[in-house]
């Protein structure tokens, strides 16, 4: 536009043109038409009707003004204060301003009116609050007045206001056809303010500090795929795909939404699929390259469980066991004397051997069952057979499989048969597959976090294995913090009186780090679980965000429930502009 007046006021005649420095001096309303060569008032063509006869008649909102030479004109239609240009321009600043809006110039209450709109908004956030702790639906098939089930949401609210007459006295057929806070946006609304806040309070305690991450997916009822991510629960996202690179964006964006860093993370927990832990190309590795000290822990319970099953592959004899026990467990579950007969006698069985000192478990037990026990094993397994008439078997006869004449049959006895290919073959079996599955790495971590652990008084504390403990964490000790920790290690028994824990901080740090860091992903398998009582078949097309609020505070409801309805009604209130502000 500056290019065509100055194309224009290059002529000789300038005087006869526009002058472009007009749109400096009158910028509050002057308009300028290319197409008519004009000057227009904004302000008096959109109140003229409101206002009546404009400065310099109708030439500023009809025509348009051409008389380039006379600019006294100009301030002829502007006038004096109280011109009716002015009063036009007035009105046009009023309109550019929020307050001045209709909607908000209507909705102008009393302190009454503002007084029953909180009590109106609160007595909803009542009923939202009941739903999500108990992780019950809103809706009903049929919220109409007819209706004798309008669902649990109006149902509470109804019951609420038959029970308390000030609120009653406000809600429902009481409050203003578009006031009534009950529409489902609404209850979205008031779901996710209590969902922030939830959210919010646990950022709040991680307070920049360390934290472990544990994650997992699993799919909805309605064939949706999930991730949840825990520290404490702070969200649940869809994901469309279960690549890695997809996980570890979602996993960024959520990072990102709550200011929080990966560089911060001491400690993660997944699954044993493929892209979770793979070695080069999983999650794991992809936020180990970023963090060296994000140590990776495989779900301990899953390992124990994978390692059974890679024994029940290889060895037919296994399977065959955990079929029978199978098949035993249904039998004693289907009778309730039958399980209590079971429960007293395991009872008896662990408690003696507490008593004794010979609570032995894992690669311990194995080792010592191989080197040792075969002899005493035989014995038990004869003394069963005497005490129910069983003929036992001769162990020095010649063994003969199944299946196969005497005459085919290999020349081993019975004694190396059940010795060598069952009982040694599967203890050394299951060894390897533990080794295996518990890693030299994670075994030494948690070996050196052992040593802190404060039972009988720190009677197995050993400063080697805790000095070792802290060199896995190079990014939080320094070689000048390492020396500080060798020595603050001599009197740590002192970390026991109160407060100590400012004085021996470096020693407080690895206690702090061996708490972070996870052994199981139970905490996600609850969240799972959950997902199907949030959404179930009769609510499978809730969406994903109103889900991912109703999870945060079903699961988290010991921090919603400390979280006061006046929190929540701000939080809404500042979600968006509302008919009556706070």
């Amino acid at each position: 536009m500056y290019k065509y007046y100055k194309r224009k006021t290059s002529e000789p005649s300038a005087s006869t043109n526009f002058n472009e420095n007009w749109f400096t001096k009158y910028k509050d309303w002057l308009e300028y038409s290319l197409e008519k060569d004009a000057v227009f008032c904004l302000c008096c063509y959109l109140f003229r009707l409101d206002i009546g006869k404009q400065g310099s008649g109708e030439s500023f909102v009809g025509k348009g003004f051409t008389s380039w030479n006379k600019q006294d004109r100009l301030d002829m239609h502007v006038g004096g204060p109280a011109s009716a240009h002015n009063l036009a321009l007035q009105k046009c600043k009023d309109l550019m301003k929020r307050e001045q809006h209709i909607d908000v110039v209507m909705h102008k209450r009393s302190d009454k009116a503002i007084c029953e709109y909180r009590t109106r908004l609160l007595a909803s956030i009542d009923c939202v609050r009941f739903l999500l702790c108990q992780g019950l639906s809103f809706r009903g098939h049929d919220e109409s007045e007819s209706s004798s089930n309008k669902g649990n949401f109006l149902e509470l609210l109804k019951f609420l206001a038959d029970h308390n007459e000030s609120i009653d006295n406000v809600v429902l057929q009481n409050a203003p056809r578009n006031l009534k806070l009950i529409a489902p946006n609404i209850q979205k609304d008031i779901s996710n303010a209590a969902a922030h806040e939830v959210v919010t309070t646990i950022i709040k305690d991680i307070d920049g500090d360390y934290f472990a991450i544990l994650i997992d997916e699993s799919r909805d009822v309605s064939v949706k795929e999930h991730m949840v991510i825990i520290e404490r629960l702070i969200g649940i996202v869809h994901v469309s795909d279960t690549t890695t690179l997809s996980l570890k964006r979602a996993l960024d964006s959520l990072f990102t939404k709550y200011n929080l860093t990966i560089s911060r993370v001491r400690g993660q927990g997944y699954d044993g699929a493929s892209n979770m832990r793979g070695e080069f190309k999983g999650l794991k590795t992809l936020i180990m390259k970023e963090n060296s000290s994000a140590f990776y822990v495989h779900c301990f319970a899953h390992q124990l469980l994978l390692t059974l099953v890679a024994i029940a592959k290889n060895h037919d004899e296994v399977a065959s066991l955990f079929y029978l026990i199978g098949i035993l467990t249904g039998v004693v579950g289907a009778s309730c004397k039958r399980q209590d007969m079971l429960r007293e006698e395991q009872a008896k069985t662990i408690r003696k051997t507490m008593e004794d000192g010979e609570l032995v478990t894992g690669r311990e037990k194995l080792h010592i069952m191989r080197n040792n026990e075969w002899d005493s094993l035989l014995e038990e397994v004869f003394s069963l057979c005497k005490q129910h008439d069983i003929l036992p078997i001769d162990m020095s006869d010649r063994f003969v499989q199944r299946g196969r004449s005497r005459r085919k049959a290999h020349s081993i006895t019975n004694l190396h048969h059940y010795r060598v290919e069952w009982y040694y073959s599967i203890i050394d079996m299951q060894i390897l597959e533990l080794n295996n599955r518990f890693d030299e790495t994670n075994t030494e971590l948690l070996r050196c976090m052992s040593r802190l652990s404060p039972s009988d008084r720190f009677a197995h504390f050993d400063k080697d294995k805790i000095l070792r403990f802290a060199t896995f964490y190079p990014s939080d000790f320094s070689e000048v913090e390492l020396k500080a920790l060798d020595r603050q290690l001599d009197t740590t028994l002192l970390i026991c009186d109160a407060k100590m824990d400012i004085v021996y901080k470096w020693v407080y740090l690895l206690v702090k780090l061996s708490l972070i860091l996870p052994v199981a992903t139970s905490t996600v398998e609850r969240a799972f679980s959950a997902i199907n009582i949030i959404k179930n078949r009769l609510r499978n097309s809730i969406g994903d965000q109103w889900m991912n609020d109703c999870l945060i505070t079903f699961i988290e409801k010991e921090i919603f429930k400390s979280i006061s309805n006046n929190v929540i009604y701000e939080r809404f209130q500042n979600m968006k502009t509302r008919r009556v502000p706070i």
